[in-house]
């Protein structure tokens, strides 16, 4: 008598376990894959854009990375004031944030981008006397001008909500006002005098002018 063995299927659960794993892992593999691939285009594109645009792009790069820079203190100095008992968390300075994003696009970015082309070109061919150059004639007084530039900054954006009140109060008035007195200069002016003399002429009677608006209070 013959024995026989039973028959295997396919469709045990371990077989199902096995089976789902392996499309998991394969599908995890494709999505690294392709999350690879999107931050190697987006490396491609962005090197494009230094060489077609360098200027501008790392404007752009140095006022995003400031801010951002700015943005983290800020939050990580509101964590740390909590848990050593600070009370409330100290909200988002905003005005330090765009002040450092304005300071990293309008200064950091176009400076660094010409002073390393003009480095690149004339300055030490050793890096240790390239480090030398920049460290001791061009970092002691740019950190000298972002101290002066980011608290002017702020300045500014702290008195731009009055100053925005003061504008909209006082404009329409100054406006009628300056149209009794500058069409007539204005027009003196082109009729009998050289256009060579348009502006020194124009300058001498906005002292008329400058003194009328400095004694009406309005600045």
């Amino acid at each position: 008598m013959v024995a026989t063995l039973p028959a295997t299927t396919t469709n045990s659960p371990n077989y199902s376990q096995d089976e789902e794993d392996r499309n998991h892992e394969f599908k995890d593999c494709k999505e690294q894959e392709r999350n690879q691939q999107s931050r190697r285009d987006l490396l491609t594109k962005y090197n494009a854009l230094l060489d077609s645009r360098p200027l501008l792009t790392k404007s752009i790069t140095a006022s995003v990375v400031s801010g951002l820079g700015a943005l983290l203190a800020s939050i990580m100095s509101g964590k740390k004031n909590q848990r050593f008992g600070g009370g409330v968390p100290r909200t988002i300075d905003w005005n330090n944030v765009f002040a450092f994003a304005l300071h990293g696009g309008l200064v950091n970015g176009p400076v660094g981008h010409f002073w390393f082309e003009w480095m690149s070109k004339n300055g030490p061919k050793s890096a240790f006397k390239s480090m030398l150059l920049d460290q001791l004639a061009v970092q002691p007084p740019l950190l000298v001008f972002m101290f002066v530039f980011l608290d002017m900054s702020k300045a500014a954006m702290r008195e731009m909500r009055p100053s925005l009140g003061r504008t909209l109060s006082a404009v329409g008035p100054t406006i009628i006002n300056s149209w009794r007195f500058w069409p007539l200069v204005v027009l003196a002016t082109f009729r009998y005098l050289k256009k060579k003399h348009y502006t020194v002429a124009l300058n001498l009677c906005s002292l008329v002018w400058t003194a009328y608006l400095s004694q009406s209070g309005k600045f």
